[in-house]
């Protein structure tokens, strides 16, 4: 089921991906004067920061993450949710590694103005790290 999860949402996020490559000439207001449709190639990382040698620190950050994991893991109660998090988080860092290993770049169109634009992948990750660092805190108290 998991691998179904991630296959369908990177088929969805290629798809807005693409989307937004095709029909996004010009931005579309979305939400009063707060929320838009943009394209925008990122070659960085959030917040468009450029980070040299990004696809090697990824592979550092990627391993970080697994080891952290699994150190902290042991120190928890079996939860399938955090797990579930866990995997999900890492399955679209390693996606968008892929995406940028591929066209060096990522499609962001996602604009919050004043704030950042970005796409669904980042969306993802930031949802379930969310749900992980809850998990995560209230499994420690």
């Amino acid at each position: 089921m998991f691998y179904l999860i991630i296959i369908i949402w990177i088929i969805l996020d290629l798809f807005t991906k693409n989307l937004a490559f095709k029909y996004l000439q010009e931005n579309i207001n979305i939400f009063s004067d707060f929320l838009y449709l943009k394209y925008v190639e990122n070659t960085g990382v959030a917040f468009s920061t450029q980070i040299p040698g990004l696809k090697y620190l990824t592979i550092i950050l990627i391993i970080a993450i697994f080891y952290y994991y699994f150190s902290e893991k042991k120190n928890l109660k079996n939860n399938n949710l955090l797990d579930l998090s866990f995997w999900l988080i890492l399955a679209w860092a390693i996606w968008n590694w892929i995406e940028r290993i591929f066209n060096e770049k990522v499609i962001d169109f996602i604009w919050v103005k004043y704030f950042s634009i970005f796409n669904l992948a980042d969306s993802f990750i930031t949802i379930w790290a969310i749900l992980y660092l809850y998990i995560l805190f209230k499994n420690k108290k």
